[in-house]
């Protein structure tokens, strides 16, 4: 009689194995910790917060300045240090380079200095090159000894370093950037809903819970084998499923309404300016002499090839433009992630940027 009452029909049965697989899935996904070589600093910045930063020391002698490496949207800094096969921050420092990854305010451990005033007010994208970016460079730049550092930005990390740049930021030797749009008009094949949803759904104060969904949404990565969420983030050509997956657990965090807003104004407008509209970004990018390498994955879905190719057009100094692609000598072709966690990214991308860092004077 109990065993009748608690039988199950076909339906409650696979719904009940599927939150078992769910649950089962989400244990056993947990964030990959950090080696114990990993040192953890905080660098304040002039409006309040905390920005949190990994370094690793240089194995054997230095060799150059020490690299900072940043994040784009929706990420932290285990996007550049995901784990040992899949992490730019250890390879460069394998190669004689220091290597410092941050965390955008907002995501990550970075945080207000005062508890109380925690996330108070907006975060806009204009808050992460006006002070996150300056005091990280004061802050290595003190910690190292080095008189200026080298700078890797992936996707909107790119976009601060160009907005810095461009608006006379100092400190930086050499830089380069991964999957970096400066059209955010162009590409993905869902502006359309992104700019008549978006200003509907998001508020400026708000944080969008982007890394929770990430975490709920990674156990069933790969029960469609090459599906097309898959392809709009990565090519599976050169990232193999299961380290997009711990990319999921590890590297997401939420993503602030107001960097939403102010990157939806962007794809609107089809402009690279700040929050206000007085500064135009991109036409200052002119006057930027930091040398730059541009990287672009010829398979992007999310920075297509040809809005990479608009901000290395925008750049007035020194400039290199390469496309990741087997025309140019790799094993697969890349999309957006590929570029910082893809299988073979260190010999196909990370060695090329090392490499212009080390023409640079």
């Amino acid at each position: 009689m109990i065993g009748n009452l608690v039988s199950l029909s076909p339906a409650g049965e696979r719904a009940s194995l599927l939150l078992i697989v769910l649950l089962t899935s989400c244990a056993a996904l947990q964030p990959i910790p950090l080696p114990p070589e990993a040192e953890l600093h905080r660098a304040k910045t002039d409006d309040g917060w905390e920005i949190s930063l990994t370094r690793y020391r240089a194995v054997g002698e230095p060799k150059g300045p020490p690299v900072v490496l940043c994040h784009g949207i929706s990420a932290n800094e285990r996007n550049m240090d995901l784990d040992d096969q899949h992490s730019m921050a250890r390879w460069f420092a394998s190669q004689g380079r220091e290597a410092w990854t941050m965390s955008l305010r907002g995501t990550g451990k970075s945080d207000t200095i005062d508890a109380a005033k925690s996330r108070a007010g907006p975060i806009y994208f204009d808050d992460y090159w006006k002070h996150d970016l300056p005091a990280v460079v004061e802050y290595v730049k003190q910690v190292s000894g080095a008189p200026a550092i080298d700078y890797a930005g992936h996707s909107m990390g790119g976009m601060v370093l160009y907005a810095y740049l461009s608006q006379g930021g100092q400190g930086i030797h050499a830089a380069a950037t991964l999957g970096t749009p400066t059209r955010l008009d162009w590409g993905t094949g869902m502006e359309g809903l992104i700019k008549t949803a978006g200003p509907a759904l998001v508020q400026p104060g708000w944080m969008i819970p982007s890394g929770a969904g990430a975490l709920l949404a990674s156990p069933f990565q790969g029960v469609v084998e090459d599906g097309p969420f898959q392809r709009f983030f990565y090519n599976p050509q050169s990232t193999d499923m299961e380290t997009w997956r711990r990319l999921m657990v590890t590297g997401t965090a939420s993503v602030a309404g107001g960097t939403a807003l102010q990157l939806i104004e962007l794809m609107q407008s089809g402009r690279f300016q700040s929050a206000d509209g007085k500064i135009d970004l991109k036409a200052d990018m002119a006057k930027i002499t930091t040398p730059v390498i541009v990287v672009a994955g010829r398979l992007d879905r999310i920075a297509v090839a040809p809005a990479v190719k608009d901000g290395y057009r925008a750049l007035g100094g020194p400039k290199e433009w390469l496309v990741i692609t087997r025309a140019n000598g790799a094993k697969g072709e890349y999309g957006h992630m590929d570029l910082v966690i893809g299988e073979r990214a260190a010999g196909e991308v990370w060695s090329k940027i090392l490499a212009f860092f080390e023409r640079v004077p």
